[in-house]
């Protein structure tokens, strides 16, 4: 049998996919992960007692958007890069803003405030911790994700693996926010970056290894 026989038998019966396909796919690997993400966060650490008083102040929803901002983004990105030779492309600026609107508005914060004042805003309770925290929480949600793209069809693997950890991580610090009493932009600009950007590494690390397909 000739090659191009062959091929044109095995391609004869396929259908093409949907368009709606890799979107689904990855909503239903970062959806699943946020739900034991979230009973990992319930049963491990808690809600934070007093979280419906917390909402009515502007800073327990700044730490909020800016997590979602972050997630959104890099959600959007994963649907890219699940794609043969997908990039990142613009979002990579879209990513850029929610870090210097924070970043923007803790620096702003810590130039009116007096040198023992500003330590306990970069520190507050918890930085010891939170970090970490929101690494561990994060892995739920990275295991869905690597689940979304073993099945897809990534071929920028270290890039896929660092945008899929990224993601994750964004969404374990917004679930890990439902825990953390922690609210100035000082803190939460270092320390619930340095939890996303530590799933972020994690992820451009193994991401050869666990998309190779």
């Amino acid at each position: 049998m000739k090659t191009d026989d062959l091929i044109d038998r095995l391609t004869a019966n396929l259908e093409p996919t949907p368009p709606w396909w890799v979107t689904r796919r990855i909503l239903i690997g970062l959806g699943s992960g946020a739900f034991f993400s979230a009973l990992l966060m319930i049963f491990w650490l808690g809600v934070r007692p007093d979280l419906m008083d917390a909402m009515t102040g502007t800073m327990f929803w700044m730490k909020f958007a800016y997590t979602l901002a972050c997630s959104a983004v890099l959600a959007a990105a994963l649907i890219r890069v699940a794609k043969p030779g997908g990039g990142m492309g613009s979002l990579a600026w879209a990513l850029a803003a929610p870090f210097a609107l924070v970043g923007g508005m803790a620096l702003w914060r810590l130039s009116g405030a007096d040198p023992a004042t500003r330590q306990a805003m970069m520190l507050g309770d918890s930085a010891e911790v939170c970090a970490a925290f929101i690494a561990i929480l994060s892995l739920p949600i990275f295991a869905g994700a690597v689940w979304a793209l073993r099945g897809l069809a990534p071929t920028r693997l270290v890039l896929s693996g660092f945008v899929a950890g990224g993601c994750a991580g964004a969404m374990g610090a917004w679930i890990y926010a439902f825990h953390c009493d922690e609210s100035a932009a000082a803190f939460v600009a270092v320390w619930y970056t340095a939890g996303m950007a530590a799933v972020a590494l994690l992820g451009a690390l193994v991401g050869r290894r666990l998309l190779r397909w």
